[in-house]
């Protein structure tokens, strides 16, 4: 599986824009390693309702819409200039458009819902990824040769989770501390393996435009250094789709950190 590393916020510098239609803003009680670490721009208490603002730029583009007809005509012209008609027919889209975006947000109860669902959704894939680390051991012994026998029975929890077109690689594990190789196996079962690190999937609080959620999992060490923070060695996000109730577009990486103290894992 191919990996990117990253710094240590675990931000790619490149991450493209996306547009947001709505943001739920979080609850009192909501952990500071809740907050989305992938830089969407959602801070915690500084979230306004997209409906409002999309609903104030419709109110300014009208306004504007409005001026620029009358001063187009004042003076007992007919018709306005070339250029004046052109921001008419251009701000006349823009309501339209934004008329359209409104009226395809969901309710603040119905996006609060689905936000609680994919929330649930992304604890499931943690804890199937967090069962993946009792295998460390084994891929060190054998040179970086994942047992597929002994990780069928994960990856075939995971795969309902995702859409149909996400690749093999993805169900494969996002990361093993190279330190678990010598943790001992204890009752061999696979939650029960006390590894160094463990996959926290963080909340979302947000809803596309195109009705996804974008969901981040961090891996986090469990066992820092004396007066240390715990680091983080790894991230992965994803889209959740509201309606198909599964994962797409799939992206993994290491912080430098996490790249440092990873177990290698050769493709399958």
């Amino acid at each position: 599986m191919a990996s990117t590393k990253i710094g240590e916020s675990g931000v790619q510098a490149d991450k493209p824009v996306r547009k947001t239609r709505f943001v739920a803003a979080p609850d009192a009680g909501a952990a500071p390693g809740d907050a989305d670490p992938t830089g969407d721009g959602n801070v915690p208490g500084a979230l306004m309702s997209r409906r409002a603002a999309i609903g104030g730029m419709c109110m300014g583009a009208a306004a504007l819409l409005c001026f620029l007809a009358r001063a187009g005509l004042s003076g007992g012209e007919a018709t306005v200039s070339h250029d004046k008609a052109q921001q008419i027919v251009s701000l006349r889209e823009q309501i339209r458009t934004a008329e359209v975006r409104i009226d395809a947000l969901p309710e603040a109860k119905d996006a609060d819902r689905a936000l609680v669902t994919a929330q649930g959704a992304a604890e499931q894939i943690a804890r199937l990824q967090n069962e993946y680390r009792h295998l460390t051991p084994s891929v060190a012994d054998s040179g970086g040769t994942l047992d597929q026998a002994a990780a069928e029975p994960t990856r075939r929890n995971l795969t309902p989770h995702f859409a149909p077109d996400v690749g093999q690689a993805t169900l494969q594990p996002w990361y093993l501390l190279a330190s678990d190789k010598d943790v001992a196996a204890g009752n061999e079962i696979p939650m029960s393996f006390d590894s160094g690190f463990k996959w926290v999937a963080q909340r979302p609080y947000s809803v596309e435009v195109d009705g996804t959620i974008r969901v981040t999992w961090l891996a986090v060490q469990t066992r820092p250094a004396a007066g240390q923070a715990p680091a983080v060695l790894a991230w992965a996000r994803a889209d959740y789709d509201m309606t198909r109730k599964s994962f797409s577009g799939v992206q993994t990486g290491t912080t430098t950190t996490g790249e440092a103290l990873r177990q290698e894992v050769k493709a399958p």
